[in-house]
């Protein structure tokens, strides 16, 4: 890794390169401006068109312009100017350094970096060289500074210079950065905090890598590199870097900047009264602070998230008191009006002096658990003495403690807070609360039905018994037991409760995913969707469970829909919401709906990179409910790409996990394709037999449904045919219908009904199924001996299977390469007539005979194995990618 980050990559840079080799390719005499703010690559970009000129046999030299240089009159430049030229005299000085490099058969190519920077003389003489075209120049420089005309002049020459503004990085552009660096994928989350703290930008993003991992904040576990839940460590290098930007600012900007850096966002009018508006606009100019408008409101804030560090480590611990306390005070004055102003208000007072008004702490706790801030709720409730925690407090800090896997503190918080209930409803509270808590801290059952059967023996309050019992049905439901947990769930009212609204989303959440697990998947959607819309219209101030969760049922009830490419848009947008939040629990459990569909898609990197977020995010926060699916997945995920070593290594961690009861069944999938990697088809589908039974005995439909159709595709579909046939005929997701009608045509060995589930299966976003499904007719058509068929059906097979991530399955091993490739000829032919061109307008075009043509479309449609045109046009369009067709 060291390696790349001695030479840093460069991103989207490429173009920009290949125009500046063309130039120089013709000898054109262009000079190139990189123009763009600190840390996007201007310089690093310069230095290889620099290296790209001194490859192609041209003279170069490099200047860097700079505050000090410029007190000097061609201080920047003089150590490239020739030796002996006198410079006392401009005008004949100037003249003979152009005649000296005009003895060069091309001209010199020179990069000045921070071009803006550069005294009046050092631009002047490069304008007349210019001019001369004795040197081509490759500058760098920050828009919006100020330069002298000289240098406005030579930055402005027509057509002469060609200039690219580089921005900052995407948000796609870091990830496949990071990929390169590290050798690896990282985490979402890790994506998400690198970067939001870097802002795209590359610099900053480099030296974000080099600090955590040095400091072990970035580590690789699982198959994915994840960092640190900690704020990232900044280094010494780019800490001068913020800290000498910041210091070109007015002094009279410093209340202001300490003050953002400090507390956040301030209105307009309160910025005004630490500075005045030159200053202001002076900032924003310059990048250091941004101002956006909220409805009526305008605010300020720095402009990068670094920003704030550098900052308040240059101010002191008395400094940092008073700003804490004045805006403290300030909000206080004008009485505590938005949502967010208990929160500001405790959270400055903790800062600065440690304590806060107890009530005060409480109110801030709240909006922060409603904001998902859970480390802000713990950093605020520990402020409170034993004896000034309520029962609402107490139950508000074990919650944060669950949502951040800190499952034996919260547990050992709810307890107490247990024997500090009142009432009924206090009780209920705390022991849904506690249930949850217990769930997810342990893969059996047992504690968290105990705690709910105890608080509903001591309710006398019907309501909340039924919302005990409620909360049982949902950890029954998504536990091992989703019929059973369903029948529980019958009375869950359709809207939101008074009280315990929490619990009813959680509950209606299970019952959500329940409906899709025991195959009512129709219903598990509409029922999903509900519970999305009705958990984003509640209002403010509420204590609950993160929105994104309900977009898990939703995610299981597209895939099992055939709706696999929504599930994946479902489940990653899930997950995006859920990163600046810190709520492991949540994240995992969404990572790992990712890495589902990305399995029944047949995409086995994409998914064994979520299943191996899952395993990270679940070891680190020893969330061990449900990690025995995800070491199942990545188990499978490396079995299916041929790693067979890695598979194997992962099964004594599997077993030392015990079944979690979700999703019955399909933990068996990761040794059962071991099996299958190793030949072994016989055990993988005993074991796949064996899954199948225990989810058929849990009422986890779908679940058994994916086991059969793996036994089917591992070599047994007679087997497996008729207990397809009848689920098929209990569930409703059309994924089971595609996948029992795909398991009979195997049965029958039917090549036409295997085409046509082909097709099905890709349109539902799984093109695994759909390449073996294809591959599977053209042996049935060999066995005919229609080798037309034969190579249509291949060719297909095989344009399919290049979308699965190099997944091998016995199925896909069928696949020959019986298909001759097309000559360069016949290529141009093909796509020609495709398009619609009749072999008369080909043969013009082509200058060749028509009865030429018709030749080559004959070869085409039996290398192909199409008919005629109609049959070319969709075989191009839909079956053939260009590596199939060109080699």
């Amino acid at each position: 890794m060291q390696g790349w980050m001695d030479r840093w990559p460069l991103v989207g840079r490429k173009p920009h390169l290949d125009s500046f080799a063309q130039d120089l390719s013709a000898n054109h005499i262009h000079s190139w401006m990189i123009c763009g703010p600190v840390g996007v690559g201007k310089t690093r970009l310069a230095e290889e068109f620099l290296d790209l000129a001194a490859a192609g046999k041209r003279r170069t030299a490099k200047a860097v312009a700079s505050r000090a240089a410029a007190q000097v009159p061609l201080g920047a430049i003089a150590h490239i100017l020739p030796a002996g030229v006198d410079l006392t005299d401009p005008v004949s000085g100037f003249r003979t350094v152009a005649q000296t490099l005009a003895g060069h058969s091309k001209p010199t190519v020179i990069l000045v970096d921070d071009l803006h920077l550069l005294d009046n003389s050092s631009a002047v003489l490069l304008g007349q060289l210019l001019d001369s075209q004795v040197i081509a120049l490759i500058g760098t420089a920050r828009p919006g500074e100020q330069t002298s005309d000289a240098i406005h002049a030579l930055l402005q020459r027509g057509d002469h210079v060609r200039r690219i503004d580089l921005g900052h990085m995407a948000r796609n552009q870091v990830e496949n950065l990071l990929h390169r660096v590290l050798g690896g994928p990282v985490s979402r989350r890790t994506l998400h905090a690198l970067f939001t703290a870097s802002g795209g930008n590359a610099l900053f993003l480099r030296e974000l890598v080099l600090g955590a991992t040095e400091a072990g904040a970035l580590t690789h576990d699982g198959g994915v590199w994840d960092i640190s839940e900690k704020r990232l460590p900044v280094t010494p290098h780019l800490r001068d870097l913020i800290a000498t930007r910041i210091s070109l600012s007015p002094p009279a900007a410093r209340p202001l900047l300490e003050s953002l850096a400090f507390c956040g966002a301030l209105s307009l009018t309160d910025a005004t009264t630490l500075t005045d508006r030159t200053v202001l606009d002076h900032l924003e100019r310059s990048g250091i602070i941004q101002i956006s408008a909220h409805r009526r409101r305008m605010t300020l804030t720095l402009a990068h998230p670094l920003y704030e560090e550098v900052i308040a480590a240059g101010t002191s611990a008395l400094e940092r008191c008073d700003l804490g306390l004045r805006q403290a005070e300030r909000l206080e004055s004008h009485g505590l009006k938005r949502r967010d102003d208990a929160l500001h208000v405790a959270s400055w007072r903790l800062a600065a002096t440690g304590s806060a008004d107890p009530a005060l702490l409480q109110q801030a706790a709240a909006v922060a658990m409603n904001s998902n801030d859970n480390e802000q709720v713990i950093e605020l409730l520990t402020a409170l003495r034993p004896d000034q925690h309520t029962l609402e407090s107490r139950v508000l800090f074990g919650r944060a403690f669950m949502h951040t896997g800190q499952l034996e503190r919260a547990d050992a918080i709810l307890a107490e807070a247990d024997t500090r209930a009142r009432n009924d409803h206090e009780r209920i509270t705390v022991a849904t609360t506690r249930c949850t808590n217990l769930f997810w801290s342990d893969p059996r059952l047992d504690r968290a039905l105990t705690v709910c059967a105890t608080a509903r023996s001591a309710l006398s309050d019907q309501a909340c018994a039924r919302q005990s019992r409620l909360m049982e049905g949902g950890m029954l439901t998504v536990g091992g037991s989703p019929a059973q947990g369903l029948r529980m769930l019958d009375d869950l009212p359709d809207a939101p409760p008074q009280e315990g609204l929490d619990a009813w989303l959680i509950t209606l959440n299970a019952k959500a995913l329940g409906l899709a697990f025991v195959g009512s998947v129709e219903e598990a959607q509409s029922l999903a969707d509900h519970a999305r819309s009705v958990h984003e219209a509640i209002g403010e101030g509420k204590l609950l469970p993160h929105p994104a969760l309900q977009l898990a049922p939703l995610a299981l009830s597209f895939m099992e829909n055939g709706m696999i490419d929504e599930a994946r848009e479902v489940s990653l947008r899930a997950s995006d919401t859920l990163q600046a939040a810190h709520s492991p629990v949540a994240r995992q459990y969404l990572a790992f709906y990712s890495a589902r569909a990305e399995w029944l898609a047949g995409r086995p990197i994409s998914a064994r990179r979520w299943y191996a977020e899952a395993a990270a995010i679940a070891r680190t926060h020893r969330l061990t409910r449900v990690v025995r699916s995800y070491l199942s997945g990545l188990m499978a995920c490396a079995a299916l790409v041929g790693d067979i070593n890695m598979a194997a290594s992962l099964i004594p961690d599997f077993e030392a996990n015990s079944p979690s009861g979700f999703l019955a069944g399909e933990e068996a999938l990761g040794l059962a394709w071991l099996h299958a990697a190793r030949g072994e088809l016989g055990r993988a589908r005993d074991l796949l037999h064996t899954a199948a039974a225990d989810a058929r005995r849990t009422g986890h439909v779908i679940s058994e449904v994916l086991l059969l159709t793996d036994v089917a595709r591992l070599g047994d579909s007679k087997s497996a045919r008729e207990r397809l046939a009848e689920l098929s005929s209990h569930c409703d997701g059309a994924l089971t219908h595609a996948r029992a009608r795909f398991v009979t045509a195997l049965a029958d060995n039917d090549p036409q009904r295997l085409m046509n589930c082909s097709e099905e299966l890709e349109h539902m976003g799984t093109p695994v199924l759909a390449a073996e499904s294809a591959a599977a007719a053209a042996g049935a058509w060999q066995r005919l001996g229609d080798s037309r068929k034969v190579t249509a059906a291949t060719t297909r097979a095989a344009s399919l299977a290049s979308r699965c991530e190099g997944a091998r399955t016995p199925l896909l091993a069928t696949i020959a390469s019986t298909s001759e490739p097309l000559t360069k000829r016949e290529q141009e032919i093909a796509l020609l007539a495709a398009a619609g061109n009749t072999s008369k307008a080909i043969s013009q075009h082509l200058t060749i005979s028509v009865r030429t043509v018709e030749n080559h479309l004959q070869r085409i449609y039996l290398k192909l194995g199409i008919r005629n045109r109609t049959d070319l046009a969709q075989a191009l369009k839909y079956e053939i990618t260009p590596e199939h067709l060109f080699h």
